[in-house]
């Protein structure tokens, strides 16, 4: 089967850093400084805190269950029927991921760098990679991730350098005089960024640990990363543009890296666009299989066809992505993935926590 060899604790925080982290990444703090504007870091730690509290939901989720998958115990809480649509709902869910994390990249790449080229050849090119690697197995994804993380280790060390030139750390000040309402407003944008920290619903039994408690802070320590990383590059964006230019540059960081001049690589932002690529691709691909396995359980009898699922998908998600030319229909796209991502992302584990509480009191009479 795709999915009986475990992986461990190490391989568990590379797959969640790197399904994390994606293209939003290029934008912050422009997305993030819409009502805090200089102050845009306080959301981003804001839906750093919020994704953690999330992630404990989940975990508590799952260690009611510790050697049951989700397919079986989600079952048992809400019966067969509603469970397959659940099913379904995730696997689109998971697929939408994969879109949305195509175009907004293939939109960077299309106006920073593949100028001339089909939008059609970016996104099928995207599709193509991601598939092809998603038909593996989760400890071949989780290998692969260990290599991503050293790219996303480079390219972090690319964003210090070039970031830390001419700049004031005068574009910070205030501190926080534009109010905690604000804060709040420009954390809910900032919720897309951290999500994939949700495939723990799925490989929470198939992480080898001593205790499942190890699970829980393995996740924390993957998302207390990911929010350095997003704080890291929302500080070096302020550090090097004011507020009113923040209002205007839609890429700081790709904007940054493009003005750097560095006498041994020429054109940088070409080069770290490139290699984020790489990264990107390690989102698409694990939203792809988890697509997958959440398909192939909608039978009695799991789907044993694996990689023709993942191409099925895949197909699906290039042929939605072909329609997103148009930015402002990109835009609104995303704006309706920020509302699915809470739903399925907090609203569904949740739902399914207190449902098996509700049914293990009733159980107990």
């Amino acid at each position: 089967m795709i999915h009986l060899k475990k992986i461990s604790i190490n391989q568990l925080i590379c797959l969640v850093i790197t399904t994390q982290i994606g293209a939003h990444v290029l934008s912050i703090p422009y997305t993030e400084s819409r009502h805090t504007g200089h102050d845009s870091w306080m959301p981003v730690l804001a839906g750093g805190v919020f994704a953690q509290v999330v992630i404990l939901v989940i975990y508590q989720l799952g260690k009611r269950y510790p050697t049951y998958t989700f397919q079986q115990y989600l079952y048992q809480i809400v019966g067969r029927p509603i469970g397959v649509i659940i099913n379904i709902l995730l696997a689109l869910f998971c697929t939408q991921n994969c879109i949305i994390v195509v175009i907004s990249f293939a939109d960077i790449l299309h106006r920073w760098v593949l100028y001339e080229t089909p939008w059609i050849v970016i996104v099928g090119f995207s599709f193509a990679i991601a598939a092809y690697t998603a038909s593996s197995s989760l400890r071949s994804l989780s290998t692969v991730s260990q290599s991503v993380i050293t790219v996303l280790v480079i390219c972090t060390v690319i964003i210090i350098i070039s970031g830390m030139g001419k700049g004031s750390w005068l574009h910070f000040l205030p501190i926080g005089t534009h109010g905690i309402v604000a804060v709040l407003k420009d954390s809910i944008p900032i919720f897309w960024a951290y999500t994939g920290f949700e495939l723990l619903l799925y490989v929470f039994p198939f992480v080898q640990c001593k205790k499942k408690i190890d699970i829980f802070f393995a996740m924390s320590l993957a998302n207390s990363l990911t929010t350095f990383f997003y704080l890291l590059v929302c500080v070096i964006a302020t550090y090097n543009f004011s507020e009113n230019q923040l209002d205007t540059i839609t890429e700081p960081i790709v904007f940054i890296l493009r003005k750097f001049r560095w006498p041994v690589v020429q054109s940088l932002d070409i080069v770290f666009i490139t290699m984020w690529l790489l990264i990107t691709t390690a989102t698409v691909y694990m939203y792809l299989f988890l697509s997958a396995r959440y398909m192939a359980s909608i039978r009695k009898k799991e789907i044993n066809r694996h990689s023709l699922l993942v191409w099925l998908l895949a197909g699906l998600g290039f042929v939605v992505s072909c329609f997103f030319v148009d930015r402002q229909r990109m835009f609104r796209y995303s704006e309706v993935h920020n509302v699915l991502s809470f739903i399925m992302i907090v609203v569904l584990p949740t739902a399914l926590l207190l449902g098996s509480i509700l049914r293990e009191k009733v159980a107990k009479g």
